[in-house]
């Protein structure tokens, strides 16, 4: 897989090798990212009470609602439904029982950016993926690309990414000649 801009698209199997060198709060982590399409401080301030209406029991919500203040001070949240694949590893992940804690704990509060990001380029390296651009925004991109590749409408890939525009949004969708020339002989031979 190619790199464009910032952030490699990272497959399937790629992400199961980065999964497989990880403790259980950065593979969490990863697939917030990668099965959310969110922004890694929309991750990163997650609180247990917005994953969970059981944290004893450990029973996730059926939508995560991912808060963003903008400029000018007002909130301006998404809601982005929770796949199967991501309740499963909720209910596997052991979180604090206060509903108020971060999702992602640290040294002083909430895991760093600087923190997660260190941790996946070590998780990286350890696999052999460091000839790909691996950062934290891998996540995002993979699955806006991976959304686009399935043949979903802009318009619902905007909804999950909460991008405000579908210039933006295109821009984080990384095209594939082969399917590109299969999709052009399907319609004209």
């Amino acid at each position: 897989m190619r790199t464009i801009g910032q952030a490699s698209v990272l497959s399937k199997t790629e992400w199961r090798k980065l999964e497989s060198v990880a403790n259980q709060k950065h593979r969490l982590l990863w697939s917030i990212l990668r099965f959310t399409a969110a922004r890694i401080n929309e991750a990163l301030e997650l609180r247990i009470k917005d994953v969970y209406k059981d944290p004893v029991k450990r029973i996730p919500l059926d939508e995560i609602v991912f808060r963003q203040e903008n400029r000018k001070g007002k909130d301006k949240n998404h809601t982005v439904p929770i796949c199967l694949e991501l309740q499963t590893r909720l209910k596997d992940y052991v979180p604090s029982l206060s509903i108020d804690d971060y999702l992602f704990p640290g040294i002083n509060g909430r895991l760093s950016y600087e923190g997660a990001l260190a941790y996946m380029k070590r998780a990286a390296q350890k696999v052999g993926l460091d000839d790909k651009k691996i950062v934290t925004h891998c996540g995002r991109r993979s699955c806006i690309t991976e959304l686009s590749r399935c043949g979903t409408d802009l318009r619902t890939i905007q909804a999950v990414s909460g991008h405000a525009s579908i210039s933006n949004l295109q821009r984080y969708i990384e095209t594939d000649p082969a399917r590109t020339k299969s999709a052009l002989e399907g319609i004209f031979s």
